[in-house]
């Protein structure tokens, strides 16, 4: 594997478990439904294990990225400089200890709310830090700060919209745990947080964007791999607009009348399917941003 697709899944894989660290102890914490208890922890400690060991291994990786090679990226001195003397190198060992401390939080914590809220705060930080090791770290100057505030905020609204996913996974795979009145109600509930999330989406996203790009870059969008990326990124994101709204206007009020009559199966199979194409999408859509983070945007070109 070149070094440049191990980076690139590295990221993804970074990506995908800091969505759920911190999104379904959020979603927990938020109250919006019983997820299965036992089972949300469980997913939530691994994924916050492999976040500490993804950047560990991310490190590694950019390393050799910087050094050309793999031998280089092994010696204790290179890791050591990069660490030192990047601010990605920095991010990455911030990650990866907040990582452990949201683990540790959770396994050590008497009071399971506020061992789950300081967690939330540590994978908070964590998700925080992949502005500093992207793109939302290259713009210089005042606004500079801009791109890196409208970076951070961007990963939160994306973890808070893929942990809600994973959560509600959660529940309709283990429906035994959670009554059909519940999740109806959860559903209908997450609906405002969902919109605001999809709102903060596309207007970070926007911001982000016009930052890689530039005025000289939008030319050169469709003529650049990182261009063909992000038509890739914005069309599975056009899909997952288009499956959560029919969960919420169609499949949610469905489910509610079914759960009346006493006779959910059917709605919440229909559920199942839908919000576990939502949830696919979404892990695709944190594929192809990490793809896109080791091509250099129409704006650096």
């Amino acid at each position: 594997m070149s070094i440049d697709l191990t980076v690139a899944v590295l990221r993804w894989l970074q990506f995908s478990a800091a969505v759920v660290a911190l999104g379904l102890p959020f979603f927990r914490t938020c109250a919006l439904a019983p997820c299965p208890t036992r089972t949300s922890r469980r997913v939530t400690l691994a994924a916050g294990l492999v976040l500490a060991v993804g950047a560990a291994g991310g490190l590694i990786a950019q390393t050799a990225m910087m050094a050309g090679g793999w031998a280089p990226a092994l010696d204790p001195a290179a890791i050591g400089y990069v660490v030192q003397s990047t601010g990605l190198g920095m991010a990455h060992i911030a990650r990866a200890g907040l990582a452990l401390v949201g683990v540790a939080i959770l396994v050590i914590g008497r009071d399971a709310r506020a061992s789950r809220r300081i967690a939330v705060l540590a994978f908070a930080a964590a998700v925080a830090s992949f502005a500093w090791s992207g793109h939302g770290a290259s713009s210089q100057g005042a606004l500079g700060a801009v791109h890196l505030i409208a970076d951070i905020i961007h990963a939160l609204g994306a973890a808070v919209w893929l942990g809600a996913l994973a959560g509600f996974c959660l529940m309709l795979l283990q429906v035994s745990q959670t009554p059909p009145d519940a999740l109806a109600r959860s559903l209908a509930d997450f609906a405002r947080i969902g919109t605001a999330a999809v709102v903060t989406l596309v207007i970070t996203g926007v911001v982000n964007t016009a930052f890689l790009v530039g005025a000289d870059g939008v030319t050169r969008i469709f003529g650049s791999t990182w261009g063909v990326l992000l038509s890739a990124k914005l069309a599975l994101f056009g899909l997952m607009l288009g499956l959560a709204a029919h969960n919420r206007f169609t499949l949610t009020p469905t489910l509610a009348k079914a759960v009346a009559r006493g006779a959910p199966a059917s709605p919440l199979r229909h559920l199942r399917i839908s919000i576990g194409l939502e949830m696919a999408a979404g892990v695709a859509l944190l594929g192809l941003v990490a793809a896109m983070g080791v091509r250099m945007p129409p704006g650096s070109m």
